[in-house]
C-alpha cells in the first residue's frame, strides 16, 4: 500500500455525496418578516444547490453538473451559511449543523458553527 505514504495521495478533496445542514435562527421582531421558504432559498442560494428529496431522472444530471459545480467540506458549507447569517439584519442568533454523509470513510463529517451571543445557541 506505497500509495498510502505518497505525498500525492495526501491532499484532501471535497468529493459528492449527501449532505445535511440543519439550522436554527433567532430573527429580531421589529424587522421585516422572515418566513421558512426565504430561509431555504438564501441557503440554496449561498450553497449553490438545490434541496433535493426525489429527483426525476430528467432533472438527475442538472443536480449533479450543480453538485459537481459546488464541491465543499462541511467546514466550507458551515462557514457559507454564517456568513449568510450574519450579512442579514434580521437574524440575532443562529446555530447551524452541516453533516456529510460519507461515501468513503467509516464515520460522518460534521461542522457546527454558533454566532456566539451571551445565553445565545451554543454547540
Amino acid at each position: 500500500a506505497n500509495w498510502l505514504v505518497s505525498k500525492e495521495s495526501m491532499v484532501a478533496f471535497p468529493h459528492a455525496q449527501r449532505s445535511i445542514a440543519r439550522v436554527e435562527v433567532r430573527v429580531k421582531d421589529h424587522l421585516q418578516p422572515m418566513t421558512i421558504l426565504n430561509l431555504i432559498d438564501s441557503a440554496e442560494e449561498e450553497l449553490g444547490t438545490p434541496v433535493q428529496s426525489a429527483v426525476k431522472r430528467a432533472d438527475e444530471q442538472e443536480f449533479a453538473r450543480l453538485n459537481a459545480a459546488n464541491l465543499m467540506f462541511c467546514e466550507d458549507a458551515a462557514r457559507k451559511l454564517r456568513g449568510l447569517f450574519e450579512s442579514d439584519p434580521r437574524i440575532s442568533d443562529y446555530f447551524i449543523h452541516v453533516e456529510h454523509l460519507e461515501s468513503l470513510h467509516p464515520h460522518d463529517a460534521v461542522s457546527r458553527v454558533v454566532k456566539g451571543v451571551p445565553g445565545g445557541f451554543s454547540v
